[in-house]
């Protein structure tokens, strides 16, 4: 099996931890990144494909550099909901010649505990979708949730190992909360978690039958992916669910309990901290509290918090903005997210720290006509050969060791050394020691946006 990752996402519903340039999946809530989990537990299965946007390029690739992987990536040129990013996959290996392949789609931002279930479902699944059958794995609900579609069942049995594939009697959406709760009493509905297996040729005849507009667009994209920029352009948005799935005449289903969760919500979050304590949560908050009850508290930073006389509530600081949301109300965060977009807050799209293909750079503090950044460069990489026209620098070594390139004359610093880059002046700074190079910048000058750099050469194809 090939396993397909759609990596998209907003950064909304997580914010402020996850944000628009860094949504849920490349953040480490627990002991690394959704994406580095969802990478290591579909491995098993076949050498995972990412495809994602290509304002992710320089994360998604510093996450396959951190996991020593050649991971294969298609970078989109917009995000076009799942249907368009499943057609093309569909389309690219049929021109490869291997629409017998069969693929699984997941999420790149989801979490599963019970790894050897999920497994026993995939191999299932597997042999479903050999046998011509599109397949998806229905969750066991735990309680009756009105944020999930849900996936209904026959009784008839398709093919059955550890669990069994049944018969799909219908989608339905997201429901109320009195239809919710007929759903779970009638012990014929799952969660839809948007995990599905199937054949290449399978799904490229239900494209053609099904959407075939879409289709029709998407087999005009060449196999070098020349001219996808043109095609997407041209392509609607919309899901795989609704423009194939809820319309199939014959399809199954693999009912499993997995330890699944979408961690769609704070509440979520809040939920996995207090059920699943072997979960351990990346959060460096010491809470201290008087008069305070079931409250959940994160923080990126190590920080102290106090709380008094306040209960059922969800306190999430990072260094440049604080959320504060009464538990059973954290879903309300994407509105909130998007009342600051339209006030232009940056803080919705960006936190003070960037990833780049060399390393990051975090914003220590920035005042008037200054800036102070800490940035790590990985081992071995290098920043691009550049300069700027309004600031001047002023690096500090802390940690390793660097070559300073300035106006073509090559220099040594260790850690405790520094060196001033003139207004101007060429210069670049590569890590030929041992582990991470780090270093303090300090920026003075009329203007210190990003967007202020001349490159003259540059490792990773940027202007």
């Amino acid at each position: 099996m090939l396993p397909i990752i759609l990596s998209g996402g907003s950064g909304t519903r997580l914010w402020p931890v996850s944000r628009a340039h860094y949504p849920k999946q490349f953040c480490e809530f627990y002991d690394q990144s959704f994406l580095k989990n969802t990478l290591e537990r579909l491995t098993p299965h076949g050498s995972p494909l990412i495809i994602t946007v290509e304002d992710m390029k320089a994360l998604t690739e510093k996450t396959l550099q951190e996991m020593d992987s050649s991971g294969r990536v298609i970078y989109e040129p917009y995000g076009k909901n799942t249907a368009p990013a499943v057609a093309l996959i569909c389309h690219l290996l049929t021109l490869q010649g291997q629409e017998e392949e069969v693929i699984g789609i997941f999420p790149a931002d989801h979490l599963i505990t019970n790894t050897k279930a999920f497994h026993k479902a995939l191999y299932l699944a597997e042999q479903c979708a050999l046998k011509g059958q599109v397949v998806t794995l229905g969750i066991q609900p735990r309680y009756a949730a009105t944020g999930y579609g849900y996936i209904e069942v026959e009784d008839r049995i398709f093919c059955e190992n550890d669990y069994k594939a049944y018969f799909v009697k219908g989608f339905h959406e997201k429901p109320s909360r009195e239809k919710a709760e007929t759903f779970i009493r009638s012990g014929h509905h799952y969660w839809n978690a948007g995990m599905f297996v199937f054949q290449v040729k399978k799904m490229a005849e239900l494209f053609d039958q099904l959407m075939p507009e879409l289709w029709s667009k998407i087999q005009q994209v060449k196999e070098d992916l020349s001219n996808l920029k043109i095609v997407y352009a041209n392509v609607e948005s919309i899901s795989l669910d609704y423009g194939i799935m809820e319309k199939l005449q014959e399809q199954v289903c693999i009912p499993c309990d997995i330890g699944w969760s979408d961690v769609g919500s704070w509440d979520e979050i809040a939920r996995l901290a207090d059920e699943v304590p072997e979960l351990k949560q990346e959060t460096r908050a010491i809470v201290s509290s008087i008069d305070s009850l079931d409250n959940y508290v994160f923080s990126l930073k190590n920080k102290v918090v106090g709380l008094v006389g306040v209960d059922n509530l969800i306190v999430v600081d990072t260094p440049d903005a604080l959320l504060i949301s009464k538990k059973g109300e954290s879903q309300k965060v994407k509105d909130l997210v998007e009342a600051m977009r339209n006030e232009g807050l940056p803080e919705v799209m960006d936190h003070p720290f960037e990833t780049r293909p060399w390393g990051r750079f975090e914003i220590l503090y920035e005042g008037d006509k200054f800036k102070v950044k800490k940035i790590t460069i990985d081992e071995g990489r290098r920043l691009s050969y550049q300069s700027h026209k309004k600031r001047s620098e002023y690096w500090t070594i802390v940690q390793g060791c660097a070559e300073v390139t300035l106006d073509d004359k090559v220099r040594r610093l260790e850690a405790g050394e520094s060196i001033t880059i003139p207004l101007q002046a060429k210069h670049r700074i590569s890590n030929v020691g041992k582990g991470p190079l780090v270093f303090v910048e300090v920026q003075t000058g009329e203007y210190l946006g990003e967007d202020d750099i001349v490159r003259y050469q540059d490792d990773y194809g940027r202007n």
